[in-house]
């Protein structure tokens, strides 16, 4: 099959489907494909790759008599360095007690950081979490013959009538888990962009908002049958941009953590006032990001932590962009510290995509989040609330070191470069 390969008469994407009619075993036809594929890559590139080979995932399905291969054209896998930080308590609305936080990185400093930030917050009790919005979106885009007929349709939908219900019975007409709970109509001329706001139960849920938001516009050609569909997705949804709309409406989940610290335990740890906390918050987060045009990213470094425990426990990476969106906020109220984060636009799930494969799983038991939860929708809310829980303790603790001069950079050459 190697030399099929190699002289063209098959395609490498083709492997998976010929190697399973004669063995008859999905998830062995994929690791034998992969093989194949990584050989051919070998030979071409004179190079062996046996870490490659020996990191091979099987994220293949067999779900409802479908065949997936998880990803295409497979041929090992990725590694990344995983540590530990924690445990830290967290008194949440789904997640309550201790975790421990399984981080992938290849950053020194990171889960040293991660540690003594939530080292502080076990110390004072605590981190509160609630999670405030819970929607996927996806916003598709569709004409209409003149400006006009344009708003009656906008129009239409926003009084959540007759057509309204249709669009939502039809959207929810194949669905198990998922509900439509909005839609939000934005005209552009003869253009509207239509956004449908979905609660997904515990997966991420892009594509049943796809597959679903199909179904509705469906039902509203019926009663619009000069509309004419121009994509499923407009990027008004807004997926894997930072968009100010996922801000101020949310997508995925939304999540506000607030911790009260004594201000002496502050001076103890990081040999800062408090106050010098929450003037370099002001100064760098907030001054800072706008004199340099920043869009969403009002903290000093949430993206690390979240890209960590996004790679940890197989969340879609590119969405990063987004859920690192975070406005972290800084008070001194009496003798404490009330230090937090919101983060509007975290995009998440303990079930489906990546989530449910290799160690991506195993890191989430160790969070207690895997699967689907009981309700639909617990574990990926307890999952939203441990993150959000986690980067405040990081953000938390780069304030504080970056308020001591140069301990950041003394800190970093010393766990980077052992000096």
């Amino acid at each position: 099959m190697l030399k099929d390969l190699e002289i063209g008469k098959i395609k490498p994407y083709e492997l998976e489907k010929i190697i399973v009619k004669e063995i008859e075993d999905w998830p062995e036809a994929n690791r034998r494909a992969a093989l194949i594929r990584l050989e051919f890559l070998e030979k071409r590139l004179g190079k062996k790759f046996e870490l490659i080979r020996d990191s091979y995932i099987d994220n293949s399905s067999e779900k409802r008599g479908n065949l997936t291969t998880g990803i295409e054209q497979k041929i090992g896998g990725s590694v990344t360095p995983l540590g530990m930080g924690g445990p830290i308590k967290i008194n949440g609305q789904y997640a309550k007690g201790e975790f421990y936080l399984p981080v992938a990185t290849n950053e020194a400093a990171l889960i040293a950081g991660l540690s003594r930030g939530r080292k502080v917050i076990n110390n004072s009790g605590g981190i509160k979490t609630v999670v405030t919005r819970d929607a996927m979106t996806r916003a598709p885009i569709v004409s209409a013959p003149d400006i006009g007929k344009a708003k009656d349709v906008c129009e239409e939908i926003r009084k959540k009538g007759e057509v309204y219900r249709k669009m939502k019975e039809a959207a929810e007409s194949e669905s198990r888990v998922s509900r439509l709970i909005d839609i939000q109509p934005f005209q552009l001329g003869r253009i509207i962009h239509i956004r449908f706001n979905f609660q997904t139960g515990d997966s991420m849920g892009m594509n049943s908002a796809t597959k679903y938001s199909a179904n509705a516009l469906r039902a509203l050609k019926e009663k619009f049958q000069w509309l004419k569909m121009l994509s499923l997705s407009g990027n008004m949804c807004s997926d894997k941009k930072a968009a100010h709309i996922n801000t101020l409406l949310g997508r995925g989940k939304s999540v506000e953590t607030e911790v009260e610290m004594p201000v002496k335990l502050v001076k103890e740890v990081w040999k800062v006032e408090a106050e010098d906390v929450v003037k370099l918050n002001e100064i760098k987060n907030y001054q800072g990001s706008g004199l340099a045009g920043t869009v969403t990213g009002f903290n000093a470094n949430v993206a690390n932590t979240i890209a960590g425990l996004f790679v940890s426990t197989g969340q879609d990476c590119a969405q990063v962009v987004g859920s690192s969106t975070c406005f972290t906020r800084a008070e001194i109220v009496g003798d404490k510290l009330v230090f937090g984060i919101t983060l509007p636009c975290l995009e998440i799930a303990t079930t489906g995509g990546g989530a449910d494969y290799g160690t991506a799983r195993e890191c989430l038991q160790i969070l207690g989040c895997y699967g689907p939860g009981d309700p639909p929708g617990s574990n990926v809310r307890k999952l939203a609330e441990i993150m959000a829980a986690a980067a405040t303790a990081q953000d938390l603790n780069l304030l504080g070191a970056e308020g001591h001069g140069f301990e950041l950079a003394d800190s970093h050459i010393k766990l980077a470069r052992g000096k």
